[in-house]
């Protein structure tokens, strides 16, 4: 079985991932911006915020994951 040091730094990992397809994502939406209408325009930057407020949170999750606090959650 992992250590929990092991199943930390898989999860960390995954997220750091996730974090790379998010700002590609961001990075879409924001060439979309150009050529983009009003109305179109408003509903990309909703999808940027959406995309940047889920980097941001896994950002925050790999920073605990460096950490002990989660450590019970992953004893089972």
């Amino acid at each position: 079985m992992p250590s929990i040091t092991e199943k930390k730094r898989i999860i960390a990992a995954f997220l750091a991932r996730c974090n790379v397809y998010a700002a590609d994502r961001i990075s879409h939406y924001r060439k979309e911006l150009d050529t983009a209408g009003q109305m179109d325009a408003m509903a990309i930057q909703d999808k940027i915020g959406h995309w940047t407020a889920y980097r941001a949170f896994n950002e925050y999750t790999i920073g605990e994951l460096d950490g002990t606090e989660l450590d019970d959650w992953f004893e089972n």
